[in-house]
């Protein structure tokens, strides 16, 4: 049997990466062929088709470990042939791949043709594999041969080399800046036969796919760690900032600036703290100390104050309640109504305006005052001098009572009407004020109930 022809194109071959190392693990990395094809002669060469065969097994001169990978050329179409294709093939096990142009009979002139093999998986012996082409072409296209001319390639598997600590990199995270509570997804390159551990707050995790993923509420620092096979330990890091951090503890020696919202669920200021804006408290302001504040504050709920000093005005849109002693060193002004507890001024002056009552218990000896007074009306139906009157009484627990009336209104051009009831008391009685509205009439007028201790003195009336 003759030899075949020899092929009528130069075929040149390189492996990526080069050079070409055998497999080390189930996991590495695929390898990819680039056959050079090009016309050294002065014909023209055309061409039909080439085919390459690559030995598939694992022995050394096995090239492949597996019949799988995919081809690419320009203006030219690569396809793996499907094991049980009919078509002159050699026996055995191979991997085979046919190039053919996309244009029939195509010629290759100067600029030559690259085909790329490439999703190759390398057997794992090291040695030399012969790649097997077979080309269908001719200078005439009208003589073609009868068979394919042949010839082979030589290409070396090596043994993979110790791994280098710079095959090991790129550890980073996909996002660097993150919100407290983000997932961030940590990720490197490196090969697939070391053991890799990622380490952060305080504790180590295995990470053997290349990849971690961890939820952070803080700023954290990610170490990765791993062993190359001369038993020594490399370290790789990547840290990741929190724009809200979440801290348990906080203990800061300088100036703490915070130009945003911030939740602190705990917080021990050994020295004085400076808002120069709203401080606003949810819950409870406790204060082991003097609390000074040159301007507004804020407290939607309870405030324990032990000392509180205010040097600007305090404005208590809802009730101000006092357990202890109120103490004013200067003028005391109440628009609406006051409860005050354990001594003062009770109810401020305030519209008349149907049945109402107050009980109190006396702090000291004094009086209890109960002022009344009548507006003048602008029509004759609110008149009712004779029938119709403001009535208020003070009883006191050890048995007095006393009671003083006002008509509901004076037509005009008379006077209002004014009176009041004094009323002694001991220290611990209960005292208990009553008004009672006119039964006819829609007249009004103003009233004062105040506390007079025992050599002190209340509001004019």
């Amino acid at each position: 049997m003759s030899e075949p022809d020899a092929p009528l194109l130069d075929y040149a071959i390189i492996s990526e990466p080069f050079p070409l190392y055998a497999a080390t693990g189930t996991d590495d990395p695929a390898t990819a062929l680039h056959l050079v094809v090009s016309n050294g002669g002065g014909d023209t060469v055309y061409c039909r088709e080439i085919v390459f065969s690559l030995p598939e097994g694992d022995l050394a001169q096995s090239l492949v470990e597996a019949d799988a990978g995919d081809g690419q050329a320009p203006d030219w179409t690569v396809t793996r042939i499907e094991p049980g294709t009919q078509t002159i093939l050699p026996p055995g096990d191979y991997a085979h791949f046919v190039a053919k142009p996309n244009k029939a009979d195509s010629a290759v002139d100067v600029s030559g043709i690259t085909i790329t093999l490439e999703n190759l998986k390398i057997s794992s012996r090291p040695g030399t594999a012969r790649i097997e082409i077979r080309e269908v072409a001719t200078t005439s296209t009208d003589k073609w041969p009868d068979s394919p001319r042949f010839t082979k390639l030589a290409l070396t598997k090596f043994p993979a080399p110790k791994i280098p600590v710079m095959a090991v990199s790129d550890f980073t995270a996909d996002n660097l800046e993150v919100e407290a509570g983000t997932t961030v997804h940590l990720t490197w390159n490196g090969p697939t036969t070391l053991q890799y551990k990622v380490t952060y707050g305080g504790n180590t995790y295995p990470a053997d796919k290349r990849e971690y993923s961890a939820t952070i509420d803080r700023d954290t620092t990610f170490q990765l760690s791993y062993i190359t096979p001369d038993k020594t330990t490399h370290y790789q890091t990547t840290t990741v900032t929190v724009k809200n951090p979440k801290v348990t503890g906080l203990e800061v020696d300088g100036n703490a600036t915070v130009t945003g919202s911030t939740d602190v669920q705990g917080l021990t200021a050994v020295k004085g703290i400076t808002a120069k804006d709203t401080v606003t408290v949810d819950k409870i302001l406790a204060s082991n100390g003097t609390l000074t504040v040159d301007s507004g504050i804020a407290v939607t709920g309870a405030a324990g104050l032990q000392a509180l000093t205010v040097n600007g005005e305090l404005d208590a849109k809802q009730a101000l309640v006092v357990d202890g002693a109120l103490h004013a060193k200067g003028a005391f002004t109440a628009s609406g109504t006051v409860d005050l507890f354990n001594g003062a001024y009770l109810k401020a002056r305030d519209y008349l305006g149907g049945n109402q009552q107050w009980t109190y218990t006396a702090p000291t000896d004094g009086f209890m005052v109960v002022w009344l007074e009548s507006l003048t009306s602008e029509a004759d139906a609110n008149v009712k001098e004779n029938t119709a009157y403001w009535e208020a009484d003070i009883s006191v627990s050890g048995g007095a009572s006393y009671s003083v009336s006002i008509p509901q209104a004076y037509y005009r051009p008379g006077a209002p009407a004014k009176n009041s009831a004094t009323a002694p008391v001991h220290k611990g009685e209960t005292i208990t004020v009553n008004i009672y509205a006119p039964k006819v009439g829609n007249g009004s007028g103003y009233y004062h109930v105040y506390w007079i201790p025992l050599g002190g003195s209340g509001q004019d009336i």
